[in-house]
């Protein structure tokens, strides 16, 4: 993803991950950047503080050596950073963000030339098919309905050329089906919703239908559930 052509001779850059949650996902890639670049400024944009402590205790614990290491608790937007950025990344956070043509062309205009932007999102397979389905009925609002589809629209209007690649993923919603503790809290997070207190008669619906698009296999169930990955390089 990140080619040794890119990374080759570098000496420092200059990291954004924009929604970086507990950042596992980000002390993967800074252990990674590590191995080939030795100076890494690494900023993290999160507005929610519990998962920036998170973060920060994972960082510290990690024994990984940035020369500089910012969590930012604030929502991204236009005029939050100066730019100059190597690498920006926004990993499963668009859902958030209530204007995302903003977001990515504002994200592509803080890159250096010769940069990066990755973007790591959810297709319309998995997940989303019963967002698609459930997401206004439960919460009375489908703001974070939004997949890869909508990504590839934005940039066609935005003129940004991108590859993109899918991650075979799947995600086991046994405890889903059974109605475990477990499997509520996951159905909550596919909801992006508190469904206590659910009429039973949808609960069954959305259990039937979560059972009816997934796989089974020696008595447990899986939803296949691939992630979308695309990569943009702003021209020299």
């Amino acid at each position: 993803m990140l080619s040794k052509k890119y990374l080759a001779g570098r000496k420092s850059a200059k990291i954004l991950s924009i929604g970086s949650g507990t950042g596992d996902f980000d002390l993967t890639l800074m252990r990674m950047l590590l191995g080939k670049i030795p100076t890494l400024s690494y900023i993290a944009l999160d507005p929610n503080e519990i998962h920036n402590k998170m973060f920060f205790k994972n960082y510290k614990e990690s024994g990984l050596n940035l020369s500089s290491f910012q969590i930012i608790a604030r929502p991204f937007s236009e005029d939050l950073l100066g730019g100059g950025f190597d690498l920006i990344h926004l990993t499963h956070c668009l859902y958030y963000i209530p204007d995302r043509k903003m977001a990515i062309s504002k994200a592509y205009d803080l890159l250096n030339p010769g940069g990066i932007l990755l973007i790591f999102h959810q297709t319309p397979l998995g997940i989303n098919e019963i967002q698609r389905l459930y997401l206004k009925k439960v919460k009375g609002d489908d703001k974070e309905l939004f997949s890869s589809y909508d990504i590839q629209l934005i940039m066609k209007e935005l003129g940004l050329r991108s590859n993109f690649n899918i991650l075979i993923s799947d995600i086991d919603v046994t405890d889903c089906i059974a109605g475990t503790d477990t499997g509520w809290r996951l159905l909550n997070f596919f909801l992006e919703s508190n469904l206590e207190g659910l009429d039973q008669t949808q609960y069954n619906e959305i259990i039937r239908t979560l059972k009816e698009i997934c796989w089974c296999q020696d008595g447990r169930y899986f939803l296949f559930h691939p992630s979308g990955i695309f990569w943009i390089r702003k021209p020299l």
